[in-house]
């Protein structure tokens, strides 16, 4: 049988069509099988270690607390909310950068948030006030963990 000149296989431009069809179906059916809810949390955790900081920055900015207290910022958690809070009062509390109102921000399911101050110096205590001896501090974000080290207040 003799030979057909362009008969046989199929040409380059054919093969890379295939081949960016596959690609593209691919992607689209890895990103509606693929969750986000992991990468959402790991987000959050970084927005409270980001409030974190900035309540000790303020603390450490403050030239000094009111009488009777040793932190003149921290922060606390209350219905599903965590706040920062001025001068040892859980009451006097002030809007988070990013936050809408002074009501706080919004705690995944899951979360412990204890509270906890910072002195001018920026060392964490287990108390509003800052009073006794500076801790680490452990916070659970929907189970992603958050540790404040003793003494320095760094955030991993």
């Amino acid at each position: 049988m003799p030979y057909k000149k362009g008969k046989q296989g199929f040409t380059l431009i054919e093969i890379i069509a295939v081949l960016m069809l596959i690609v593209i179906v691919a992607a689209v059916v890895f990103s509606r099988v693929t969750s986000t809810a992991e990468v959402d949390l790991m987000v959050r955790a970084e927005q409270v270690k980001g409030h974190i900081r900035y309540a000790q920055m303020r603390a450490m900015n403050t030239t000094s607390a009111t009488s009777g207290c040793n932190a003149p910022a921290g922060m606390a958690a209350s219905g599903g909310k965590y706040y920062m809070f001025m001068n040892c009062n859980t009451g006097n509390q002030v809007v988070l950068p990013g936050a809408e109102s002074i009501a706080g921000v919004d705690l995944p399911a899951g979360s412990t948030f204890p509270t906890f101050s910072f002195d001018t110096w920026g060392r964490p205590y287990a108390n509003a006030n800052g009073t006794g001896t500076s801790e680490s501090i452990s916070i659970s974000i929907g189970g992603e963990p958050i540790t404040i080290t003793q003494n320095t207040g760094y955030v991993p």
